[in-house]
């Protein structure tokens, strides 16, 4: 009956155009129908959504499965609203029902879901919680048969995913039978893996598209600006470099009329966008961004634009990596190193992706060498298909939590504590899971009143729904402000667990392309206060931070050296195309060098060991120099090709012979116990935490947190899972011994060098992360200052008569010489500051001859000096009283130093600057 069925595949797939069955499609259409779980690895383009349902849809159609019979599941909405579209159109040929449930679905819909269930759900992982968590939507479950796990890759390595996961082998348990369950992602390296996550048993098939796409990837590190284009936009952005390689973009867009250009980060994406914009006006070019801060509402009408062909260009982040439907793609434009081949490969996989088509893409990179060869390296494995190893964090502890409390909130007649964890234990994740780590869990829960525990039995509580809705795998971060308090302007943003974290009062940070010194965090605000900030040249070329940015792996960062390697030697196998006189004192990935600039007081460790590699020796280094000289201090910074180290203050040779030597051990710093230690005096334990935190539902979304709080956390269940984090995500401990054996053993040599500036070899390095040169800029800008103070608005009042009169500093400077009444004569114009409606009521008991109580003479006393001071000095009293921050006696002391041959501009600055930092700066608009 089912084979016979197949006539019925082939004419929807004819009346719908899409010819035969393709291969792939075969074969998954022969082990589904068996009732094998599967995990299927094909490009997109390639048809594998096909390939999932129409062996569901047949089976449901045959059988006659009542809704809901299979769950398809996408890790973003968005790819939703494009799915919906295709598997209903499909889906009238076997007479079945889609529809979509998901945070965005209106409630009205919801209703229709829950009278009428559609045979195939299309939804995500959070909503699929919040399904269960619905007795009368759950009750449509009870004939599912099916799942389908969409972008398999993006949920295995996900705390999401892990949910996910988990919660479909608890459901497997309510429903009493194994669901089938199909797997689909576009690339894939570690198999066994994710065989053994959606199916430990034997019941599941690896399905691989057996017509390998074709790729066309070209490295491009453009320098010439001698075309007429290239020098006008030069002109018009004032640097040169960053010109030859927006005209390389519209060279690209004008030859491929649609294309898609992938930045690594949203502020980049944003910036090449307002480039881009700005200057393919002049060539009729249309040009949109698209990234995850930007609006729903946004996305899908940028997405809409470019699929009607009414957008050339379309700067992305990693929002529009999977497989959103945006239409035909001409090229793709990488726009920097993507740092992982798998990146590359998903991104370039975009254009073209019809069946039989080349993916052809264009990497754009600095003249940097290591920029440079690290992109050809990814090109090179990605050509050869040598993808990254995928991996999973084992037995997360965050995702059990929530898990457990959602088992719970289905059982409420309550669930044994044992039986529970015999349950969980038989999961993908959880089969090594101890029970003193369950129980963990489960008094981190009861503690907290998710759950209550009486006899072995949990049981829910009023919390426990509250909890399970508000608790999500997916943690926030809210945005910092940074303002640069000379101009009241905000000159960016950051993160707050960043801010939080690394940041101190004091700290000189790089944004915008200027240096700035940090003068204090407002948690309450997020706003992080700053102010130009003079610095040495060489300072600038070290960035504060990288961010979580995309780890560049081991094998690719090791590759990078040996070819480096092979060119000093001048092998015919490798060809650098400019020959650069500074390669020969670069190290390889047989040499690690250890150079000390002396000018600079920095130890600059030329190490290929890539990102998590080099983190962990940049933590190792600093936990010893911590150890072992507790008072130097020093600033520690890592690249996938460099660890940094520079000293505030002399240091004694001495102190840098112990660091050499703690990298020709490195040995006995990679051992379990060293290497945890480590990790548990890490800024990024602290980061870890602010994310564990979340989806513990410990650490709410959106509220203030503490580098305190943070810290509170490290000895509890948070704590635990977040050292397991960074010693997975944030090192690479595996690689790590791998290095430091070969270390013991000669293979890698360690080099000490000293040198007394730094050399060119050094700036290859430091400027890996491209940081913007800058010149020493002053403290202050008194013009713009000056500005952002006569914008101020203030508000006059006489004390004798009550005349009033607001306006901005400016406009009351222009309306006024004496600062007498214009009213009553009398030299009684008062500013009032801080509370405006106790000031003006105390003014008005004066004037009405009222007794005026104790608590309140000193305001009265205060707005009398603010009229003496008016009076006397004017215009520049005005400007004192009118800076955030200075009271009535500090504008006194201001003037008084005024009047003795101080600068006015100066001085307020200063005393605004002391505001901020004690702490208490309100930020109001006035």
């Amino acid at each position: 009956m089912i084979l016979g069925g197949l006539a019925k595949i082939v004419e929807c797939l004819k009346r719908l155009g899409y010819g035969e069955l393709t291969t792939l499609q075969h074969e998954c259409l022969k082990h589904i129908l068996r009732g094998k779980s599967a995990v299927v690895v094909a490009p997109t383009g390639s048809g594998k959504t096909e390939a999932a349902v129409f062996p569901i849809m047949l089976k449901i159609s045959v059988e006659r499965v009542e809704p809901v019979a299979a769950v398809y599941i996408t890790p973003l909405r968005a790819l939703n609203r494009d799915l919906e579209r295709r598997l209903s159109n499909i889906a009238t040929c076997f007479e079945l029902s889609v529809a979509v449930r998901h945070g965005d679905t209106p409630s009205s819909l919801r209703k229709k879901l829950g009278e009428k269930p559609p045979h195939i759900l299309i939804t995500t992982p959070e909503s699929l919680n919040y399904i269960l968590l619905d007795e009368s939507l759950r009750e449509k479950l009870r004939n599912l048969r099916f799942v389908v796990i969409d972008e398999y890759r993006e949920i295995l390595e996900s705390k999401r995913g892990a949910l996910l996961l988990t919660v479909l082998s608890f459901l497997e348990k309510v429903l009493g039978r194994k669901l089938v369950k199909v797997a689909l992602t576009a690339t894939l390296s570690n198999t066994e893996l994710a065989v053994k996550m959606i199916s430990p048993g034997a019941d599941a098939v690896v399905i691989r598209d057996p017509s390998l796409r074709a790729f066309k990837i070209e490295v491009v590190s453009p320098t010439d600006c001698t075309s007429d284009e290239c020098r006008l936009i030069c002109n018009e952005i004032e640097n040169c470099v960053l010109a030859t390689r927006i005209t390389t973009i519209l060279d690209i867009a004008r030859k491929h009329k649609h294309v898609l250009v992938f930045t690594n980060t949203r502020s980049l994406a944003e910036s090449l966008n307002y480039l881009l914009r700005r200057l393919s006006q002049i060539h009729n070019l249309a040009v949109e961004v698209h990234h995850g801060s930007l609006s729903r509402q946004h996305r899908e009408s940028v997405e809409r634009a470019f699929r009607e062909r009414k957008v050339n260009v379309l700067v992305a982040t990693s929002s529009l990596e999977l497989g959103i439907d945006i239409g035909h793609v001409n090229h793709v434009v990488q726009y920097m190193s993507p740092r992982q081949v798998t990146r590359l490969v998903q991104r370039v996989g975009r254009s073209r992706h019809r069946i039989g088509d080349v993916s052809e893409g264009t990497v754009i990179v600095t003249d940097n060498i290591l920029h440079r060869l690290e992109a050809e390296v990814l090109v090179q494995r990605a050509l050869k298909g040598d993808l990254e190893e995928e991996y999973v964090v084992m037995k997360p502890l965050d995702v059990l939590a929530y898990a457990i409390a959602l088992y719970v909130a289905l059982n409420p007649e309550g669930v044994s504590k044992e039986g529970l964890f015999e349950l969980v234990k038989k999961t993908p994740l959880y089969g090594d899971l101890e029970y003193s780590e369950y129980l963990k869990v489960v008094e981190f829960l009861t503690y907290t009143r998710v759950l209550e525990e009486r006899d072995n039995i949990l049981r829910p509580t009023k919390k426990t729904r509250l909890y399970l809705y508000t608790t999500s795998m997916i943690p926030s971060s809210r945005d910092v402000d940074v303002i640069d308090i000379s101009s009241d302007k905000r000159i960016g943003t950051l993160d707050e667990e960043y801010v939080v974290v690394n940041i101190s009062p004091g700290d000189k940070i790089i944004l915008a392309g200027r240096p700035w010194r940090v003068l204090n965090y407002n948690e309450k605000e997020a706003k992080l206060y700053v102010e130009p900030a003079e610095i040495q040249l060489s300072e600038a070329l070290i960035p504060h931070w990288e961010g979580e940015n995309i780890p560049v792996e081991f094998t690719t960062a090791s590759r990078v050296g040996e070819i480096l390697r092979l060119y000093k030697s001048q092998s015919r196998d490798v060809d650098i195309t400019d020959t650069l006189d500074y390669v020969k004192d670069l190290c390889d990935d047989k040499t690690i060098c250890v150079d000390y600039i002396e000018e600079w007081r920095a130890v600059i460790i030329n190490v290929f060991g890539g990102s998590r590699v080099n983190s962990a020796i940049r933590d190792i280094v600093r936990y010893t120099l911590k150890h072992t000289h507790p008072y130097i201090r020093f600033e520690a910074h890592s690249t996938p090709y460099a660890v940094v180290i520079r000293f505030i203050d002399p240091v004694d040779t001495r102190v840098v012979e112990q660091l050499v030597n703690t990298i020709r051990e490195l040995h006995k710093y990679t051992t379990p116990e060293v290497i945890k230690a480590v990790a548990s005096h890490s800024n990024a334990l602290l980061w870890r935490i602010y994310q564990v935190g979340q989806r513990f539902g410990a650490i709410s979304p959106g509220s203030p947190v503490s580098r305190r709080l943070l810290e509170a956390f490290i000895d509890t269940v948070i704590g635990d899972e977040a050292l397991k984090e960074v010693l997975l995500k944030d090192y690479d401990i595996q690689s790590a011994r791998q290095l430091a054996e070969e270390i013991l053993r000669g293979s890698i040599k360690v080099i000490f060098r000293t040198y007394s500036t730094l050399q060119k070899h050094h700036l290859a390095v430091l400027e890996y992360i491209e940081i913007p040169f800058v010149k020493e800029l002053p403290i202050l800008d008194k013009s713009t200052y000056l500005n952002k103070l006569l914008q101020r608005r203030v508000l006059l009042v006489c004390i004798r008569c009550g005349y009033k009169v607001e306006g901005s500093v400016k406009e009351i400077m222009e309306s006024f010489n004496e600062y007498a009444c214009p009213k009553c004569g009398f030299a009684t114009l008062t500013l009032l500051k801080g509370d405006v409606g106790v000031e003006l009521e105390i003014l008005n008991k004066a004037r009405k001859g009222l007794k005026i109580p104790g608590n309140e003479r000193k305001v009265y006393e205060d707005l009398v000096t603010r009229s003496t001071l008016l009076y006397r000095f004017k215009d520049k009293a005005l400007l004192a009283l009118a800076a955030r921050g200075v009271g009535t006696s500090e504008a006194a002391r201001i003037l008084s130093r005024v009047f003795s041959g101080a600068d006015i501009l100066e001085e307020i600055y200063e005393a605004e600057k002391r505001f901020i930092k004690a702490g208490i700066f309100k930020r109001k608009q006035a």
